[in-house]
């Protein structure tokens, strides 16, 4: 009798053990964007950057242009969508090749974001080797941007050589996105003075004034978390063709099951009381999805969502479920900060026959 009871607590345990660690499940740890350091202020500071003419052609030559000047160019934009900084993003996402995003602030070009291939990025190649880069690039550890009568001088770290590359041209500076397992240019994000200043990607040190930090209403930032659940989906997806791996497509089910992660994962850093957080398995449940393998991925505190998808590609794990093949369909949602997207592999319907 005592033997039987031990097989059927042990049967138990393995039935428990495999129920919580579904090999068809997983679940990636948080992924944190790099933390930096709150500005600090500097008496003076001396720009002893080096002057680089600013490329006379391709896309970051649009910068501080009328927004009309890009639309003679390039045509309306599929969508328009606004950003937490003021500027609002025009997405052209007809061609994932040419995938570019556009910031546009009082009819002004103030960005210009592309990972797409044939995109015209001069002096840049999305996807050339960072070898070539450091070859033909002046790198500096610390670049210096002047806005009104203020100065702002941004620490670039060795890391950030391998991942984030910043570099200053005449009233443009560009980030150059790295792939650093395939060490491969990605993305390039070309920006003038106040746009770089108020993203504040790397830590700073400022003479004059910080430029006052913008809070957006409760209804834009539904608006901003809901643009960059799309932005994250255009992203991974030119992301996995780069990588010779098929789109996924969107679920509008698995999309509100990540936006409730996002909000639950936001709740759970700012509450002082003891939250519970349910499993992905237990939100699939219960958001009614069906499915044969499922992933997320998540991350938190990135200040939008090339900068999310850029530091998945560069975090192993998160990378290995981003590029995977097994998967066919995905839900994103943000709740400000906070990131998640869902990888599913569904079973394909068919068709009953009449």
């Amino acid at each position: 009798m005592k033997d039987l009871l031990r097989i059927m607590i042990f049967l138990s345990i393995v039935l428990i053990g495999l129920f919580y660690l579904d090999p068809s499940i997983n679940e990636n740890d948080v992924l944190e964007a790099p933390r930096t350091t709150d500005p600090l202020p500097s008496e003076e500071i001396t720009d002893e950057s080096l002057d680089i003419a600013r490329p006379a052609t391709g896309i970051s030559s649009y910068i501080g242009k009328a927004s009309e000047r890009w639309i003679e160019q390039f045509g309306e934009p599929g969508r328009i969508e606004p950003s937490a900084f003021g500027y609002d993003w025009w997405v052209y996402n007809d061609s994932y090749a040419h995938f570019t995003m556009v910031g546009v602030k009082d009819d002004k070009i103030v960005q210009v974001y592309t990972a797409g291939t044939a995109a015209d990025a001069t002096p840049y190649k999305i996807g050339q080797s960072l070898d070539e880069l450091y070859r033909f690039t002046i790198l500096e550890n610390e670049v210096t941007v002047k806005y009104g009568d203020n100065s702002y001088t941004f620490n670039v770290t060795a890391e950030d050589m391998d991942k984030r590359i910043l570099v200053k041209f005449e009233g443009v500076y560009a980030q150059l996105y790295i792939d650093s397992i395939d060490r491969a240019l990605e993305a390039v994000r070309f920006m003038d003075a106040e746009t770089l200043v108020r993203h504040q990607p790397y830590d700073m040190m400022f003479s004059g004034e910080l430029l006052p930090i913008q809070t957006p209403s409760s209804t834009m930032q539904q608006s901003i978390d809901d643009a960059n659940a799309k932005q994250i989906v255009d992203l991974v997806n030119v992301y996995r063709l780069h990588h010779q791996t098929k789109p996924l497509i969107a679920d509008p089910l698995a999309n509100m099951v990540a936006e409730t992660n996002s909000e639950d994962m936001a709740k759970q850093n700012f509450s002082s009381e003891e939250l519970e957080f349910k499993d992905l398995h237990a939100r699939l449940e219960e958001g009614n999805i069906d499915f044969e393998q499922a992933a997320v991925n998540t991350a938190a505190r990135y200040f939008d969502a090339a900068e999310t998808v850029h530091g998945w590609t560069n975090s192993d794990v998160h990378r290995k479920t981003l590029l995977s093949n097994q998967y066919n369909q995905t839900g994103v949602g943000v709740f400000g900060k906070y990131y998640t997207q869902i990888f599913l592999e569904t079973k394909p319907v068919i068709a009953q026959k009449q």
